[in-house]
């Protein structure tokens, strides 16, 4: 999903018959559409000690919460509060304007009586008092709790204090969508959507920065690419048939037997070629030298052309604009499937991939574009099966290899597509 961002070919059609991928899709919520209540951005699971309960964010001002595992509709609603603090409304100046807070998302650190909580969240701020549209830029900035002594569950009282990535005084682009993550070793990450130079066009990768605490920067450090777009995979274009802007976003990581995997985005969150997709590090920080690596995307050979990529193309874990056997395609089910989140939930620790979508009979079109409103958008979940192998390294693993590492369960039973 690209926050306050403004802005496939299709070339093989394969029988219609066995292309939907048959996966089960579970929706996390009840949506009842005439009150418009059970509509939820982006999911993410929210990991704290001793959880019983289920916490997700998401990026409206509420949780999901269900009580002790993910379950179809099992969600109610908890509203949360933000409001920025006199500190950081110094740090924004008087030229510049908070129009919007979203995607708070909060982080839990410690064990025992020494937790504490921390949360992340995007502003969007223009220079136009009278935040006009989605003009403008957008800031990470760090919230603390309101109530800093209630750490048993996800605080529903932030206040913004201190920006952490991007300006207030000058327009950036991205800077969106961040996530702490602590490694296995301890090091503290912020992970965001990051703007990536390009002579090739606009381009928009996951990036991480070094922290030295959840409000403060590693003096020096300079954020990390972890997964940027790949020229030749025309799936990443954000408009169709258009290379001259290229999106991968959300990218949401965890550690599994000794392997980092990211769950991520691509294309437009809006319409129908938004795609899951998963990729795959030896180390949480690829290797920079001699040359920048990247977390490896799943590909698969492509000898169909599909979304006008030669050779190869990414082996999405969902999609809703190819549909073509072996793909899985789930446009029957959910549209513009994105911003997933791999977890394990529950008393049994249950893998399951969180996201956000569209029902494709409840998917109104948005004005002057081929997509969708963005305030119908549901939160789903799939149960999947992890089967990363601790013998094998992602540097030395096959693209089939990969490909059978995390895959959705199919209907009806315990295998995978």
């Amino acid at each position: 999903m690209v926050l306050f961002t403004s802005f496939i070919y299709l070339t093989a059609f394969a029988p219609v018959a066995k292309a939907a991928a048959n996966i089960s899709i579970y929706p996390i919520t009840q949506v009842n559409k005439a009150n418009g209540t059970g509509y939820f951005s982006d999911p993410f699971h929210i990991p704290y000690e001793g959880s019983q309960g289920v916490y997700i964010s998401g990026t409206t001002h509420s949780y999901l919460e269900c009580d002790t595992s993910l379950t179809p509709k099992c969600a109610s609603r908890q509203n949360i509060t933000y409001k920025t603090s006199e500190a950081l409304m110094e740090q924004k100046g008087n030229r510049t304007h908070i129009c919007g807070a979203a995607g708070i998302h909060p982080f839990q650190s410690g064990t025992g009586d020494k937790r504490s909580w921390d949360a992340v969240l995007t502003l969007h701020v223009q220079d136009n008092p009278d935040c006009e549209g989605l003009t403008g830029w957008s800031v990470i900035v760090h919230a603390h709790p309101a109530n800093s002594s209630a750490v048993d569950v996800p605080p529903k009282s932030w206040v913004g204090d201190k920006l952490l990535i991007g300006s207030f005084s000058s327009a950036e682009d991205a800077n969106y969508d961040g996530k702490y993550f602590r490694t296995p070793s301890g090091e503290l990450y912020l992970l965001y959507s990051k703007h990536k130079n390009s002579k090739s066009g606009k381009r928009v990768g996951v990036a991480a920065m070094p922290m030295d605490d959840p409000q403060t920067k590693q003096p020096g450090a300079n954020a990390t690419f972890l997964l940027i777009p790949d020229e030749d995979l025309r799936s990443e274009d954000y408009v169709e048939g258009n290379n001259s802007f290229k999106l991968i976003e959300t990218g949401n990581v965890r550690a599994i037997n000794g392997k980092f995997v990211m769950a991520y985005s691509a294309a437009s969150f809006f319409r129908k070629t938004y795609k899951v997709g998963v990729a795959y590090s030896d180390t949480f920080l690829p290797p920079q030298s001699p040359s920048p690596q990247y977390y490896r995307k799943v590909l698969k050979a492509n000898p169909d052309n599909l979304w006008g990529s030669p050779n190869k193309e990414v082996y999405y874990l969902l999609q809703s604009d190819q549909k073509h056997a072996n793909w899985r395609y789930v446009g029957d089910q959910v549209l513009a499937p994105g911003v997933p989140t791999v977890a394990s939930i529950g008393p049994d620790g249950d893998w399951v991939m969180t996201f956000a979508g569209f029902d494709p009979g409840d998917a109104p079109p948005r004005p002057n574009s081929n997509g969708y409103v963005a305030n119908h958008r549901r939160p789903y979940f799939i149960n999947i099966n992890v089967n990363i192998p601790n013998d094998t390294s992602v540097a030395k693993a096959t693209d089939a290899e990969l490909q059978s590492w995390i895959t959705p369960v199919h209907k009806g039973a315990d295998t995978a597509s």
